[in-house]
């Protein structure tokens, strides 16, 4: 690892031989160009172009004169660099992209394979670092570890967190997430799941032949359907409380049957509940404000809940739903204790 700790500047556009240079003058310090060649083996002809090119990529720089020296760029200073350049870039193209797509991402679907704990874990990180408003998810606590940044860093955007963690019952959990957060625990073997803002799907499979970790990435409704429905009834409902949070007077949702749970808990509890929803009746999309007025479940067969606007009461189900009168898209409840 420490001999090829390096070669990761290839990524910033080194070639070989400037990595070379930069490791170099980075360890031992400032040299003339006579000591470079005798450190790095490379041909003296080619030394001074890789000097000009290493000076305007910004990783050394040279002091005045004819018999100049050359200094290594702090690694901090280049990666600060780096960063602000990527952040500003990554921003640039986001916004560029979601005003000139020309294809609707919600039409259409998508399945792949994920091999491996590292491409497993970074799909799953990518997902939590782009989900706008709600995030389903069940892991292993030494999978749970590694997302923590990513879920802490997402606690403080306002999204709706539903987790399971796995783990023994000695283990202790140190991580603290705030935010709108509903934890539970669990005991025996993983069962992996991430689901964000009911569009984009991971979920662990297992296979005799392979040891190593794979995952399936989909982005279809009804399998993200049939995934959230498990997660539901076979993980949720069995899993032990940790911590149920809420630390703002919005709440978001994509999903039918956890918006159903927290709408009946406040109901229950005599609040008023104030609702933006999202919706299509029929095949035509809506937008309704209103209150929610009541919540009936039936196990495997409906969540439903209804929201009275005006002089209208309408029944409401899942984004797949045939029963009720709209199908969910998005909502946001106001939680008012009376």
């Amino acid at each position: 690892m420490e001999e090829k700790i390096f070669e990761g500047l290839s990524k910033f556009g080194l070639t070989a031989y400037e990595i070379k240079i930069y490791e170099v003058l980075i360890l031992k310090g400032p040299l003339n160009s006579t000591s470079i060649v005798k450190e790095t083996g490379i041909p003296q002809p080619r030394v001074y172009d890789l000097f000009s090119s290493m000076e305007r990529k910004g990783f050394i720089e040279s002091s005045f004169g004819k018999r100049k020296t050359y200094k290594a760029i702090p690694v901090s200073t280049i990666m600060e660099r780096e960063k602000k350049w990527l952040d500003t870039y990554s921003f640039n193209l986001e916004h560029f992209v979601q005003n000139k797509r020309i294809y609707n991402q919600n039409n259409g679907s998508f399945l792949s394979l994920l091999e491996g704990n590292t491409q497993v874990t970074e799909k799953m990180a990518s997902l939590i670092s782009h989900t706008e408003d709600e995030l389903i998810l069940s892991t292993s606590y030494e999978r749970f570890k590694e997302l923590y940044p990513y879920i802490e860093k997402l606690s403080s955007s306002n999204v709706t967190m539903c987790i399971i963690i796995f783990k023994e019952q000695r283990q202790r959990l140190t991580e603290k997430i705030d935010g709108n957060c509903f934890i539970r625990t669990m005991s025996g073997k993983p069962v992996e799941i991430l689901i964000s803002d009911r569009k984009f799907c991971t979920m662990k499979i297992e296979t005799r032949e392979r040891k190593d970790d794979l995952a399936l990435y989909f982005e279809e409704d009804n399998f993200i359907h049939v995934v959230s429905y498990y997660f539901n009834q076979s993980l949720w409902k069995y899993a032990d409380i940790y911590t149920d949070q809420i630390n703002d007077n919005c709440i978001r949702f994509r999903t039918i049957w956890l918006a159903c749970d927290i709408i009946e808990y406040y109901l229950n509890n005599g609040a008023k509940l104030k609702s933006h929803l999202e919706c299509y009746y029929k095949d035509d999309y809506r937008e309704i404000d209103g209150e929610i007025v009541k919540v009936e479940k039936i196990p495997f067969v409906r969540n439903t809940f209804f929201i009275r606007s005006g002089n209208e009461e309408y029944s409401v189900g899942g984004k797949t739903s045939s029963i009720e009168k709209l199908r969910m898209l998005f909502l946001k409840i106001n939680p008012e204790l009376l």
